[in-house]
């Protein structure tokens, strides 16, 4: 038997604090990963921090929440796999790795979500449609769904910098300053384009 951890975390950005407070959700977020120490893990996301609008397949390090200001909350949930789940997980996670820019991340979607509702769009995820698609969990709306069926697989519940490992400095480029010009521009032009392939999907 192999193992698969899904991470929930509550991060300290302002958007996500948001999030919860609307949604009534104790987490924001939910990634993969193939690693008891979480040094690693996959999911949907912005790809920079500056550009909040705009964001894709992502690999995540600890690094990326803890450096938001203080420890998160974590849930992990492990999930013993057998090989030929396992590879498939894997297999797809390499694809979006090797393609990433054939994916994107559902903004609408996750708007839809405050209001319990949904707004697919084909290759387009926010974190938690990628891990229930990629998971076969279904179609699941919510952090707290998710977290109550997930709840019999429940290994780890506390902080992130207690169990996490690895380079503490990798995926710097998340941090990479932006001008609030770029910002903007490439917010917008990414939510215009987004809705444009929607609009065709629906014709």
């Amino acid at each position: 038997m192999t193992r698969i951890y899904i991470v929930m975390t509550a991060a300290n950005t302002r958007s996500a604090k948001a999030y919860r407070a609307l949604t009534g959700s104790d987490y924001d977020h939910v990634a993969v990963s193939f690693n008891k120490n979480l040094s690693v893990m996959y999911s949907f996301g912005r790809t920079r921090r500056e550009i909040p609008l705009a964001g894709g397949f992502v690999s995540e390090y600890p690094s990326r929440f803890l450096a938001e200001g203080g420890d998160v909350p974590v849930k992990v949930f492990t999930i013993d796999a057998d090989e030929e789940e396992y590879l498939r997980v894997r297999d797809v996670i390499r694809r979006m790795k090797t393609h990433p820019q054939i994916y994107t991340y559902n903004i609408y979607d996750k708007a839809a979500s405050l209001f319990d509702g949904s707004c697919r769009i084909s290759r387009s995820y926010t974190d938690l449609s990628f891990v229930c698609r990629l998971m076969k969990f279904g179609n699941i709306k919510s952090y707290n769904e998710l977290g109550f069926i997930l709840g019999p697989y429940l290994t780890y519940e506390g902080t992130l910098n207690e169990i996490a490992g690895g380079d503490e400095y990798h995926g710097a480029e998340y941090f990479d300053e932006v001008s609030p010009v770029r910002s903007f521009s490439t917010s917008a032009v990414y939510s215009i384009k987004l809705l444009g392939r929607k609009i065709y999907e629906s014709v």
